[in-house]
């Protein structure tokens, strides 16, 4: 997706229709002349990032032009400085008008942004192999694609199932998630009698048991539905999984690791 900043086209064309109308007035200012020069560069800048072909042609052609002092402080050449100008606005008009730009909602913005890991940096540094979907879960979120954020999410689960299957030894390629979850489950309880059991097995056996539970009840609740496209999610629902899932992601980060 292109980023477009609207905040550089208002600050630039703004320049420049203010230098245009100082060339009808006759009453040009060589500092408003310096200006322009600046908010050319800013401009072409932005127009080559979102593929403003034309546009840009026209703002390097007049940039070369300016550069070699074809527009003398004379009548004739601030006329022409002027038409050249009003030929960047026209061009930029029509190439504008030939694309659709979506403005990501301010309380979202954090969710497309994303200067910090979404689920923390603690997940995203223990199941480094969850960031694509995280940060895609973020972003379709964000642009409320609340559907395509529920599958995203139920990927990242899909990566900590398979950590805590290995952690185990229980197979997990090619295998539903029932019988996946159902082998972990019997591993746990079977470490009351393994004799190479650790100090601490009952308190990582009461951990593994609950998160074993909360793989069971995410998958009849959400991931059964959500893999054979039996529903659309809302923007309440997509939002409430991605607070639980990211509680359940770090609190498995406690424990389990790639």
């Amino acid at each position: 997706m292109l980023r477009f900043y609207a905040e550089d086209f208002c600050y630039a064309t703004s320049i420049i229709g203010q230098i245009y109308m100082d060339l009808q007035s006759k009453q040009p200012q060589q500092s408003s002349l310096d200006a322009v020069k600046v908010a050319l560069g800013s401009l072409d800048a932005r127009c080559r990032a979102v593929g403003l072909a034309m546009t840009s042609r026209q703002i390097q052609r007049v940039e070369d032009l300016v550069q070699h002092d074809h527009y003398p402080y004379t009548p004739t050449g601030l006329a022409r400085f002027g038409r050249d100008l009003a030929d960047i606005n026209a061009r930029l008009v029509d190439e504008l008008k030939l694309r659709h730009f979506l403005a990501v909602d301010v309380a979202r913005t954090h969710h497309y942004e994303q200067e910090e890991p979404l689920f923390g940096a603690q997940v995203a540094s223990t199941f480094p192999s969850t960031a694509y979907d995280i940060a895609e879960a973020g972003k379709c979120y964000a642009l409320y694609r609340s559907t395509a954020c529920v599958f995203h999410l139920m990927r990242v689960l899909e990566i900590g199932l398979r950590i805590f299957a290995d952690r185990f030894g229980i197979p997990s390629d090619h295998t539903n998630w029932h019988n996946i979850i159902e082998g972990i489950e019997k591993a746990v309880r079977n470490m009351a009698s393994d004799p190479a059991r650790p100090t601490d097995w009952k308190d990582q056996q009461e951990f593994f048991s609950q998160a074993a539970s909360h793989f069971m009840v995410l998958k009849d609740a959400w991931r059964n539905y959500t893999a054979h496209a039996r529903v659309k999610y809302t923007d309440e629902e997509a939002e409430m999984l991605i607070m639980n899932v990211r509680g359940f992601m770090q609190k498995l980060a406690t424990r389990l690791h790639e």
